[in-house]
């Protein structure tokens, strides 16, 4: 080993000298086989260590090579290798009694070797709220503390944060109560045991041996209580959701868990640091650094006046009256409750301990007072710093090395309450995005998805191949965006989008005074504030993120500088989704200097910051005089066929659309459904397994890459899944049986062509139902004109003109919608997939739809 230390312990089922570590000299081997001769030499990694026999038949202190145990028949066969660099941290080898084996434990203390840092922040045992018993208790508890202290005449705050120090008391009183009478119990007959243990080795009597036994059977079933109800619903579960998509069956697919021990962290200097307590000080020095920007001399703070001007050249939407005063309503107890019964189950808790399942035990108890402390609040803008306080973890990011703290992802582990309140004004807000965020933006926005931003991207490349159009997209980084945010410029942008202050007020509470400690490798850091960023897993943050963003996106929508890629229905500049920015650039020896000042003065005012070594680059059409100049001029992330946006290989050209994506996604099917061979699971658990775990993989590449998929490229994939299904064996169940819908007594297994088919007329039915038609559709509209696609929808035949103009992606909806309809024999059953919208006048029913698009072309 090049670093750390190893120890090898275990049965080695051999002694290292029979006639010392055997009760007699003249003791047999411990195998039939002939005696073996003593094992005196491990190797220079050994150490020599003097140990005492503990029990009635002693041997003088003794020099040997190893540490070792004694087990029945006295004899010493369970050993422990260390080098001898440890020795010198050994503290104490321990013999323990044999209990429930036929070997007895050993146990050594080492001296750490890093000195530990006072103990972790204290969390909920989750067994203490199981209990029907315990929870009568807890509830009385409850009931009786609010109705003594809800009088009026102490603050809702103090009242609710009194209450957490109460409960907290209550449950460690429990804990430390179910903890002594085990421990009385178990100190007791252990007492017995190694009394008993002592009698027999030294005078062994019928009657020692049968209480011995007995003492240990009594032991082993004191220890059996603690684990046996465990036992029984982990045996509940695995017969009843081992099969069935679910965290279980997840849990058992998981393979290697994610390595959250850090062996070493690269400081500012590039020194490598090993003690784990000074990591988690690197860790926090780096976060407080990072969300603490405006104490950096290097990074200018904006004035409020510089904010307010760039808002107003950005020309922003407001909220109408109805809109704004509907905001301001009081939270009531309805929407706490369902706020904390969407809560998810079995997540880490913040700082205070207290996790989501105690909320869903006591809600009928919690949620008068929880609601009047959050009214208080959203009134008074006023929020306890306690409740804001975060512990940070970091988890290290897909590809990249562990070893520099930008390449972690935080994760804020907030105060469940304090989440609640969150969730509760995020709730508010959603609602009025659609109103106030323009359609090219479509993270985080009710009614907009991925595939919106995706299959404009293939429109307007088909429409530039067509038309021979040369530009530039680009993929934009932004570097830790939501972690950077600018406090002051995310209040002027909830104001000036026509939030009431109130309302406002209300949000930046919870920015109010929020601090945060990092947890790394065990070891909790000190506490540092915060003054700017949004917290990942806080459900408000991805909401206020891409309002703070909305600016920048309609200053390079407005700059006439910036030219956008020219269609029949306007220019197209960009595609958003959250932070991740897609632009479409025409004369781009023009338009990168306008936009990257663009990008320069918004992040001037928000602390956005553009990794443009990371920014993707893919030229379309342009001379290769102008792109050697433009590669020169700008060190961006070339790319020659596609760029990576949301997961997706976006191709420059329809013919390496599968071979970007479809194929990878095969390789990366086959080889985890490899890696699942040699879990143990029936036939069942294996279809659940590919529903929830492969379904969704190869769902999300149908709804946001709008090709036509060859029949024998999911026909491979189908029979890799049914391969998986039977591992490899002759089929049980016919595959039409097992893909047949449950009602058709059926397996209901995933078919791939159906969902294809069925991806395909979601979106466009979809998109119809909205009330503002994506920019895709627009584009596509646009493209038939005076024609639209819904109306082609219903035409017995296509007139040769609109055929003309449609794109690729609307040829490709219209042949799923028609092979549909034709399949169910009738326009009539197609226009109850469709209901949202009335057919075009003069359009009639018709029996059957014999025309095919492709017979019109």
């Amino acid at each position: 080993m090049s670093s750390g230390t190893m120890f090898l312990c275990g049965d080695f089922n051999c002694t290292p000298d029979p006639d010392v570590d055997t009760q007699t000299s003249q003791s047999r081997s411990h195998s039939r086989s002939p005696p073996r001769p003593p094992v005196n030499n491990y190797g220079n990694s050994c150490i020599r260590l003097t140990y005492m026999i503990l029990g009635g038949y002693v041997t003088p202190i003794h020099v040997i090579t190893h540490i070792f145990l004694m087990s029945i028949p006295h004899s010493r066969i369970d050993l422990c290798l260390i080098h001898s660099s440890a020795l010198s941290r050994l503290l104490e080898a321990t013999i323990g009694i044999i209990t429930w084996s036929d070997h007895a434990p050993l146990t050594l203390t080492f001296e750490a070797a890093f000195p530990p840092r006072g103990m972790g922040n204290w969390r909920l045992n989750d067994s203490l709220i199981v209990d029907r018993d315990d929870v009568t208790t807890t509830l009385q508890l409850l009931q009786e503390y609010f109705t003594m202290n809800v009088t009026g005449d102490v603050a809702t705050a103090s009242i609710w944060l009194a209450h957490k120090a109460v409960v907290r008391g209550h449950f460690i009183q429990k804990g430390a109560q179910r903890k002594q009478r085990f421990n009385a119990q178990m100190t007791a007959l252990t007492r017995r045991i190694t009394v008993l243990e002592t009698q027999n080795k030294s005078s062994p009597t019928p009657n020692i041996t049968a209480q011995l036994i007995s003492q240990r059977r009594e032991l082993e079933h004191l220890m059996l209580q603690i684990t046996a109800r465990s036992l029984r619903r982990l045996n509940y579960a695995h017969y009843t959701q081992g099969n069935k998509p679910g965290k279980l069956l997840a849990s058992k697919l998981k393979g290697k868990r994610m390595q959250t021990n850090i062996p070493y962290l690269l400081d500012a200097n590039n020194v490598k640091i090993y003690n784990p307590a000074l990591i988690t000080d690197e860790f926090a020095r780096y976060y407080a650094s990072l969300y603490n920007l405006g104490s950096d001399h290097t990074v200018l703070s904006p004035t409020q006046d510089d904010i307010d001007l760039y808002l107003q050249a950005a020309s922003l939407p407001s909220l109408s009256p109805s809109q704004a005063t509907g905001s301001l309503a009081a939270f009531t107890e309805e929407e706490v409750l369902k706020a904390i019964n969407a809560l998810p189950k079995n997540k880490a808790p913040g700082p205070d301990g207290f996790t989501n399942l105690y909320y869903q035990v006591f809600a009928p108890s919690l949620v008068p007072t929880l609601t009047l402390f959050f009214n208080d609040i959203k009134n008074t803008g006023i929020i306890p710093p306690e409740m804001l306080q975060a512990t940070v973890v970091t988890l290290p990011k897909p590809g990249k090395p562990p070893t520099h703290c930008a390449n972690f992802l935080p994760i804020s582990l907030l105060n469940v309450d304090a989440k609640l309140y969150a969730k509760l004004l995020a709730t508010r807000l959603a609602p009025l995005l659609p109103s106030l965020i323009a359609t090219e933006q479509t993270g985080f926005v009710p009614g907009r998805q991925t595939c919106d931003n995706t299959r404009r991207f293939y429109d307007i490349i088909d429409l530039a191949h067509r038309t021979n159009a040369s530009g530039l997209l680009l993929a934009l980084d932004a570097e830790k965006a939501f972690d950077r945010l600018h406090w002051g410029y995310m209040r002027m942008v909830l104001l000036r989008f026509g939030l009431p202050a109130q309302f406002v007020h209300s949000i930046m509470a919870l920015y109010s005074a929020p601090s945060a400690k990092v947890l790394a490798s065990g070891f909790l850091s000190s506490s540092f504030h915060i003054t700017n960023g949004t917290r990942q897993g806080c459900p408000l943050s991805p909401l206020i993120f891409i309002l703070a963003l909305e600016p920048l996106a309609l200053q390079i929508k407005i700059s006439p500088a910036i030219k956008g890629m020219p269609t029949p229905n306007g220019e197209h500049k960009l595609a958003l989704f959250a932070d991740d920015i897609l632009l479409f650039l025409t004369t781009p020896e023009i338009s990168l200097p306008s936009l990257f000042h663009l990008l320069d003065s918004f992040g001037a005012l928000a602390y956005y910051k553009n990794n443009v070594s990371k920014t993707q680059a893919l030229p379309i059409n342009i001379a290769a005089s102008s792109l050697g100049s433009l590669r020169s001029k700008y060190p961006f992330d070339w790319r020659s066929t596609s760029l990576k946006y949301l997961g997706i290989s976006l191709s420059k050209s329809r013919g390496t659309i599968l071979k970007e994506n479809f194929t990878p996604l095969l390789n990366s099917i086959e080889t985890q459904l490899s890696t699942w061979s040699t879990n143990e699971s029936s036939w069942l658990g294996r279809m659940a397994a590919i529903k929830m775990c492969i379904l969704p993989q190869i769902l999300y590449y149908f709804r946001n890459i709008p090709v036509f998929i060859p029949a024998y490229l999911l026909l491979r994939l189908q029979k890799l899944l049914h391969a998986h299904i039977w591992k490899g064996k002759p089929p049980r169940v016919s595959a039409s049986t097992v893909t047949a819908p449950r009602r058709n007594e059926g397996l209901g297994f995933l078919d791939l062509q159906s969902y294809y088919k069925a991806v395909l007329l979601a979106q466009l039915l979809s998109s119809m139902h909205l009330k503002e038609s994506p920019l895709w559709l627009q584009l596509e509209n646009a493209m038939i004109f005076p024609y639209k696609l819904h109306d082609l929808m219903w035409l017995p035949f296509l007139p040769r003109n609109s055929t003309m103009g449609l794109l690729p992606a609307s040829m490709l909806s219209l042949m799923s919608w028609r092979q549909n309809t034709n399949r169910n024999g009738s326009q009539a059953a197609g226009s109850k997939i469709y209901s949202g919208r009335e057919k075009p006048q003069g359009v009639k029913n018709r029996g059957n739809v014999s025309a095919s698009i492709i017979h019109n072309r």
